[in-house]
Parts: C-alpha cells; structure tokens; sequence
C-alpha cells in the first residue's frame, strides 16, 4: 500500500513538471489548459480510489500516512484546478475538446460491446486521435475486433511482478511507470491504435488473467497523457463494476440489447456505477420501443453484417465498412468528442437516433 502511495504521487509530480515544461508560447495556452487539467481528472480519480481503499484494518495501520496521502492528492488537485482558472474561456474549452477520452464500456454479454469499443477505438484514431485499446476481459474478443492477429496475447510476464499486498498477489512490475508500460508493451493495431489486454484463460486456474489484472488497471488509473483517448471493454456482467475496474472512466457507455436480460443487467449497474456521466446505448436496435428506465441518447441499428463479422473473428470496420452499424458508430463518435460539457442527467435522457 504505501509503494502504491508513493507511485501515485511520483506519477502527479511528473505530470506537473510535463506541463509547467510546456512552452510559454501564446498558441500553446491550450496545451498547458489540457495538461492541467489532465492533472485534475488524474488527482481527483486518485483521490476517489484513496477515499474507497483506506477502511477498515488498512484505515487503522496507515490512518497517518493515509492522512498525508490524501492531503498531498488534496494539494494536487487545488494546484492544477488554480492554474486552469487562469486561461480565459476559449482556451479552456479548446483544451476540453482536446482533452483525451476515458471510456469504459459496460453491459451484458451478448449485448455487442465489443464489436462497439473496438470499431469506435479505430474511428477515433480514422480522426487523428491518439488511442489506447484496453481489454479487461479474459476471453478474446477486443482484439479480434480491432483487427489484430487471433494469437495477440495480453499484457507480458515481464511487466508484472508478485506482490504479497495485491490483490491475486501480482502487480504492475516495480519501477515501470503505466505510461512507460503502454510505450513499450501496447501492441500496435490497424489504424494506429494501441491495444492492451490482460492475458487470456489458458488452463483452468486462469493463472494468466489473475497475474495481469491488476497491473492493467493499475496502468489505466495512471495512465496519464492528456492527450490520449483510452476506451476500455470491461468483462460482461456486473462484477467487475462492483470491483470498481471503471473507476478510471470520465464516461461509462452502457450498452443494451434488445433482450429484458440486458436491461435487467444495466439497471443493476447504474446504481453501482454512481456519478460518473452515463450514456446509454442502445444496441442491435430493431425499432421497439425503449427499456423502461433505460432512454438510450444513442441507437445502433441491427446489423447482420456485424453478426458476421463477429462470428468469423473479424474487425468489423474491415468486414463491413460501409454498413449501418458502423455509420451510427461514427456518429457516436462525433456525439463523444463534441459533448464534453453534458451532464449524467443530459446524456441518460437526450433521444438522439443516429441509426441511418
């Protein structure tokens, strides 16, 4: 716990010393706002994650340095909100349109996340954007759907190391930093994205996916670049939400089929998933009316074309290019880079149909 600690405050440190090194030029003010202000989306995440995991026992034995620690995130975060404070408002919001991404895409199995986090990964790099890929499920899947070999395998056994303290006792190795992490071990996909993905189930203790989880979500809590679109397909099903593995999440994008499972399976989700804005998306749409409770600001229509290309292995952008789906994916990521300023309450009852 306290390695932790001092890891996460020599990640802040270095993110601040990136910014105040950014030149003072005039046509540079938007990067210093977006490098600030990177810094207090990453302290104020910190922050959450060190209010949730200082209880109990561990709030007893570290009730002072977790006190210091939270002080020091506290400190954080009042300098970078005061130096954003600072820009005038067109360059505050220049730097929020810049502003890398952090979704998490949520929802039952079946209901076609996948296929959705892997095309809207690649169309966002079609963009120019810089994008990091990251599965947290430990059946292949992400990969296939960006295009990538069917034997890409997940984060390396040299990024991560034993560590009596973590949970399933492995985590991301001493000394390699979740920005260093994704330089040297993200795998390049089509279109330039990077993917990285714990590894995958290959005996029956899924010892690999237990020796890797960790240490991807420790690289997506510190993952600090500003600058960087992060979209992450998280396991199907509750379980991993009620973990807190979209915690490093500005968006969560709850997919839902047209099946009452999956609407059963996003109500139990919305009440673990908090504050954090929330779109819903309404996959394979057929024209029913909406799930009750569930009024999605995005509809994907149903594509067979989809259905195949998922069926084969295949990247549906490569697959099926021009195809329904994947045109109201692209308006989805319009919808994404344009909407900055919504709200959890804007985004769960805006009725946008983008079905063409």
């Amino acid at each position: 716990m306290l390695s932790a600690m001092a890891s996460r405050l020599a990640g802040l440190r270095d993110m601040e010393a990136g910014v105040l090194a950014i030149t003072d030029h005039p046509d540079d003010d938007w990067k210093r706002c977006r490098g600030w202000l990177g810094l207090v989306r990453q302290a104020g995440q910190l922050l959450d994650l060190a209010e949730g995991s200082f209880k109990g026992r561990v709030a007893r034995n570290l009730s002072e340095e977790a006190t210091a620690h939270k002080a020091s995130l506290r400190s954080a975060l009042h300098r970078a909100e005061s130096r954003v404070a600072t820009f005038d408002e067109d360059v505050r919001r220049l730097a929020r349109e810049r502003l890398g991404l952090r979704l998490a895409l949520v929802g039952k199995g079946g209901a076609g996340k996948t296929a959705t986090a892997a095309t809207l990964a690649r169309i966002l790099a079609r963009r120019g954007r810089n994008v990091l890929a990251a599965d947290l499920d430990t059946n292949p899947g992400l990969a296939f759907s960006l295009g990538l070999p069917h034997d890409t395998n997940g984060l390396p056994a040299e990024a991560v190391e034993e560590h009596e303290g973590a949970a399933y006792g492995w985590q991301l190795a001493s000394g390699l930093s979740p920005d260093d992490a994704v330089k040297r071990f993200a795998a390049q996909a089509p279109d330039g994205v990077r993917y990285l993905g714990v590894r995958k189930i290959d005996e029956p203790e899924k010892q690999a996916a237990r020796q890797t989880v960790i240490a991807v979500l420790q690289i997506l809590r510190g993952f600090s670049d500003p600058a960087w679109d992060v979209i992450a397909d998280l396991e199907a099903g509750p379980t991993t939400v009620f973990e807190d593995y979209h915690g490093f999440a500005d968006q969560i994008l709850l997919v839902v089929g047209p099946e009452w499972r999956s609407a059963l399976t996003a109500r139990r989700l919305l009440p673990v998933i908090g504050a954090i804005p929330t779109l819903v998306v309404s996959n394979r749409w057929r024209g029913a009316d909406d799930h009750a409770g569930l009024v999605p600001a995005v509809r994907i229509p149903f594509d067979p074309a989809v259905i195949e290309a998922e069926r084969l292995g295949l990247a549906p952008l490569d697959y099926c290019p021009g195809s329904p789906a994947v045109a109201a994916i692209e308006d989805l990521a319009e919808h994404l880079t344009t909407s900055s300023e919504l709200t959890t309450t804007q985004l769960t009852t805006t009725d946008q149909e983008v079905s063409s």
